[in-house]
């Protein structure tokens, strides 16, 4: 895909000045639904993702602190912390029962088979959302009437607020840094970073960045790539 990319900043410290948050605010925007046969139990919950192991947070949250400019104004609150359980996700857990076909409303309309799932291994943790592929081929107004059917129904949405000014493309070294924290954990190395000891053609570090992408197309982590 070509396109044009607008990017603004989402400052660490406008979020949350204070991490981790309260387990209270998780409730306000995340939930997990369990549907089955049975109620999940502890080895259910080691499949999913959103479990919190305390020591890896200050691990990070510590290391963060120490070399990450962004985090230079958050501190750890170990009261928030003891407030998530260690073996059980940090917020509500719903069950929906079902008798271990598959849901109608997951199926598509050419989907005859009721029953997926694996013969071996544990259960993957899926994950049900919407994604831009499903309102791609809408137009402007279909998809206004979708989001107001969707706030109708008693639907909720999750938003973050950014500056009030797009990034600069040009001599803006904290760009690559801030899309791609992944890559630049020390929120260093981006293009035209005055940092550098030795001077690095613009040219040269792009095709630097772009050995990153292939390296982590290779292991099965594709990421997005903005070129300018």
């Amino acid at each position: 895909m070509i396109a044009d990319a607008i990017a603004f900043s989402q400052p660490v410290e406008k979020i949350y000045d204070v991490l981790p948050p309260p387990r209270r605010d998780l409730d306000d925007v995340l939930a997990i639904l369990f549907t089955g046969p049975c109620r999940p139990n502890e080895d259910d919950f080691k499949r999913t993702p959103l479990l919190v192991r305390p020591f890896a947070v200050v691990a990070a949250l510590d290391w963060l602190l120490l070399n990450h400019s962004d985090y230079g104004g958050v501190s750890i609150s170990h009261a928030n912390l003891s407030e998530y359980p260690e073996h059980e996700p940090p917020v509500t857990v719903l069950r929906r029962g079902s008798d271990g076909s598959t849901p109608a409303e997951s199926m598509s309309v050419h989907e005859v088979d009721e029953e997926r799932g694996t013969t071996e291994g544990p259960c993957p943790f899926v994950v049900h959302g919407l994604s831009a592929a499903d309102v791609a081929t809408m137009s402007y107004k279909p998809r206004i009437v979708t989001a107001l059917q969707y706030f109708h129904g008693g639907g909720a949405v999750l938003g973050y607020g950014h500056s009030a000014k797009p990034e600069s493309i040009y001599h803006n070294s904290s760009l690559l840094p801030g899309m791609f924290p992944w890559l630049f954990p020390y929120n260093l190395g981006g293009l035209e970073n005055v940092l550098l000891k030795a001077h690095i053609h613009r040219t040269a570090h792009i095709r630097s960045s772009l050995s990153l992408y292939s390296i982590s197309n290779k292991l099965g982590t594709p990421l997005e790539v903005v070129i300018y």
